[in-house]
C-alpha cells in the first residue's frame, strides 16, 4: 500500500459519487483583476459546494474498500461529543466546530496506533450538505474544514478546495499530522510545514512537533502512525 494507491482508489471512487456535481474553474483567473464588492457578502450558487461532501463520501469508500478503516455513523445528538472541548476557539487550529452537523462519520484505522479520522458534513445559505469538517484522534481536533468563506469574492474554483480537502486526509493517513496543545496556543503539523495559533508560533515549533511525534512531548499531542 501507498500514497498512490490510495488515490487511485479515491479517484475510482470519486468517478461515482461525484458524478452530479461538477467541479468549476477558479471564477478570479487574472489575480490583478478588481474583485466586486458585492462578492464578498454574497455566494450566488451555494450548492456547487456539495462536491466537498461528495469527496468526503468518496473518501469514506475508498478508504473502507482498501480495508484500511471501519467507518461508522454517528447520532447527531452525539456529535458534539466526538470533538474535543475546552480550548481556545477564536484562532485556528481551533478543536472543535461550531455549526450543527448534519451527519458525521468516524473513520476507525485496523492499523494499531493511527489516528481516527472525523468527517463532519454541513451546509450554510440554506443547505445542509455544501460543507465539509475534518477532525483527528477521540475525540477530535480540528484538521480543517471546507470551504473557509464560501462568498464569491474568495472562490478560487474547485481543485483547490478538494486539494485542501484531500491533503488534511493524507495528513492523517499517512502519520503527518501532529497536534501540541502548549500554554500559549495550539500547533499543528503536517506533510506541508505547520501552523500555529496565539504565541505558540514564537515556540520552538519544530521542535515541538518532533518531540510529540517521538512520544517526548511536555505538552498534550495527539500524533498517529500511519493506516497501513
Amino acid at each position: 500500500m501507498d500514497e498512490d494507491s490510495i488515490r487511485t482508489a479515491l479517484q475510482a471512487a470519486f468517478a461515482v459519487t461525484g458524478a452530479g456535481t461538477p467541479g468549476w474553474p477558479d471564477p478570479h483567473p487574472d489575480a490583478d483583476r478588481e474583485i466586486d464588492p458585492a462578492e464578498y457578502s454574497r455566494c450566488l450558487d451555494p450548492g456547487k459546494y456539495r462536491i466537498l461532501a461528495a469527496r468526503a463520501r468518496a473518501w469514506m469508500q475508498a478508504l473502507s474498500e482498501l480495508d484500511l478503516a471501519e467507518v461508522e455513523a454517528i447520532e447527531p445528538t452525539e456529535a458534539a461529543s466526538a470533538w474535543r472541548q475546552g480550548a481556545s476557539q477564536t484562532h485556528s487550529p481551533a478543536h472543535s466546530p461550531t455549526h450543527a452537523p448534519t451527519r458525521t462519520h468516524r473513520l476507525r484505522p485496523h492499523h494499531p496506533g493511527a489516528l481516527p479520522l472525523l468527517i463532519d458534513v454541513h451546509g450554510f445559505d440554506g443547505l445542509k450538505d455544501n460543507a465539509v469538517t475534518l477532525g483527528a484522534g477521540e475525540p477530535a481536533v480540528l484538521l480543517t474544514h471546507v470551504p473557509v468563506c464560501g462568498c464569491d469574492a474568495c472562490d478560487d474554483g474547485s481543485t483547490l478546495l478538494l486539494e485542501e480537502l484531500d491533503d488534511a486526509v493524507l495528513d492523517v493517513i499517512t502519520g503527518a499530522f501532529t497536534h501540541v496543545d502548549t500554554p500559549h496556543g495550539a500547533v499543528q503539523g503536517g506533510r506541508g510545514g505547520w501552523q500555529a495559533e496565539g504565541g505558540a508560533g514564537n515556540l520552538d515549533v519544530e521542535q515541538l512537533l518532533e518531540q510529540a511525534r517521538t512520544g517526548r512531548c511536555p505538552h498534550p499531542a495527539v500524533h498517529g502512525t500511519r493506516w497501513w
